[in-house]
């Protein structure tokens, strides 16, 4: 991670150093949160939309700050103790921005793009997990640092030795990704998909194909771009930027398709990629895609497999996204970190295939952010499940109703479908319901917070 005098870094930000007989001191690492701070990290002050980090910086310093960044108009800001460096500047989070754009430029790594609807974190994990491999001084975004706050504290976290660095970018507006793309300035571009998805914000699937395709005409002529060439729209918007893309592909003739898919006894698959085995815990095709855009990005930075066992590399994905769970004899399938019209699709799908001797049950969330196209989705899911074999269903959210009704006009019985609004009421529905053997699938947008079903089971309280 980043290490800095607290004069350079004024520096580099055109910043103003106050308590400067400290200018010298070092800090390592930087922190917007100061619950979590660690000790000589730098505290950057963000004015967010619900909290303003300025409230926080004395507990900032009591936490370990070493240093501070805090914007001039801040009224406290000559009570900070005197042994505490501080930078002032006009905006603290175009600070963060700039000092990580400075550090991202005096980085030697090749650095990973992966952006597009779906599969963003799988496959950022499952790439990493590649790459880490063949070069262990690798580093990948964590968790879900994506966006204009979260990739500046990514890029800020790096090793300084890291030889390949595997960045997600999520964008929810059309103005986001020129700035991500200017930040990251990457040496290789993937694209994982387009559908469905901030609709409230993109309003068509077109604009979310153009939106992310801004990272590719924001880089430079010569960065390779890998593409989903199953992917019809993708394949097309792209090609208008970039006529000869690197393609991966199931279906569709491409530079990197799998020679074999083979289910497991546990509903995941054994994919052959150029007689490569990897053994792949997550179900459904969808998973395989993410193996193979991770699979043609460490070809295209030029590694190979030649001594490596392939089919013992662990290829396990982030929490909440996809993981097979299973607490006091239920199975559970989460996948209830997002969701979209097109994962939560491909997932149902994904899920009727797993084996089971137990009953299958649906815990199905609001998926958020869809504007006005909400009901006509939902809608799509509810005529979905009528093709699907399931014991019942529990569908939680204002906007799941639609789910359940549409499912209802679809044939669906009546009695095979519960809603309710809240997730106390899902939990109080899934603790009466389920039984050992039974295996469940939870899907949803995040800010469902489908999880506390998941920590109810354990014995936990979730929020």
């Amino acid at each position: 991670m980043i290490t800095l005098s607290f004069e350079k870094a004024a520096a580099m930000i055109d910043g103003t150093l106050y308590n400067s007989t400290h200018s010298g001191a070092l800090f390592t690492g930087v922190s917007i949160d100061s619950r979590t701070i660690h000790q000589h990290e730098l505290f950057i002050a963000i004015r967010g939309e619900h909290h303003d980090g300025h409230d926080y910086i004395h507990k900032a310093i009591e936490n370990g700050a070493a240093g501070i960044i805090a914007e001039f108009d801040y009224p406290k800001l000559n009570h900070i103790p005197g042994n505490v460096p501080v930078i002032a500047v006009h905006n603290s989070h175009e600070a963060m921005i700039r000092l990580a754009e400075q550090y991202r430029l005096e980085s030697n790594a090749r650095f990973i793009a992966i952006t597009g609807s779906n599969g963003k974190t799988t496959t950022r994990e499952l790439t990493y997990r590649l790459i880490h491999a063949v070069e262990p001084n690798s580093y990948r975004s964590p968790g879900n640092l994506n966006n204009l706050y979260g990739a500046p504290l990514s890029l800020l976290r790096m090793p300084p030795d890291t030889k390949v660095a595997v960045m997600e970018l999520g964008i929810s507006t059309t103005s986001e990704m020129p700035q991500l793309a200017e930040l990251v300035k990457p040496d290789i571009i993937v694209i994982t998909n387009i559908g469905p998805s901030h609709l409230e914000f993109l309003q068509t699937v077109e604009d979310v194909a153009r939106a992310k395709l801004e990272l590719v005409k924001k880089s430079s002529p010569d960065t390779p771009v890998l593409i989903n060439a199953d992917d019809a729209l993708l394949l097309s918007e792209t090609k208008n930027i970039r006529p000869h893309p690197i393609t991966f592909a199931i279906d569709t003739r491409a530079d990197f398709s799998p020679e074999s898919i083979e289910p497991d006894k546990d509903g995941g698959s054994i994919v052959t990629i150029e007689q490569n085995r990897f053994r792949l815990p997550l179900p459904g095709k969808h998973q395989v895609y993410n193996l193979l855009a991770a699979y043609s990005t460490v070809r295209t930075l030029g590694y190979s497999f030649f001594d490596i066992d392939t089919e013992t590399l662990s290829l396990e994905t982030e929490p909440l996204r996809g993981q097979h769970i299973t607490i006091k004899g239920i199975t559970f399938i989460a996948d209830c970190y997002n969701a979209n019209p097109e994962s939560m699709r491909v997932g149902l799908e994904a899920f009727t295939e797993i084996p089971t001797n137990g009953r299958r049950i649906l815990i199905l969330g609001d998926m958020l952010e869809l504007g006005d196209k909400a009901e006509q989705y939902h809608r799509k899911i509810g005529k979905q499940l009528a093709d699907l074999s399931f014991e019942h269903a529990i569908l939680v959210g204002k906007l799941s109703r639609w789910i359940r009704d549409a499912a209802r006009q679809a044939g669906v019985s009546n009695n095979k479908l519960t809603h309710v609004t809240t997730t106390d009421e899902c939990v109080r529905l899934a603790h009466e319901l389920l039984i050992p053997g039974d295996l469940v699938y939870l899907k949803a947008s995040h800010g469902i917070g489908l999880e506390i079903v998941l920590n109810s089971f354990r014995g936990e309280e979730g929020n």
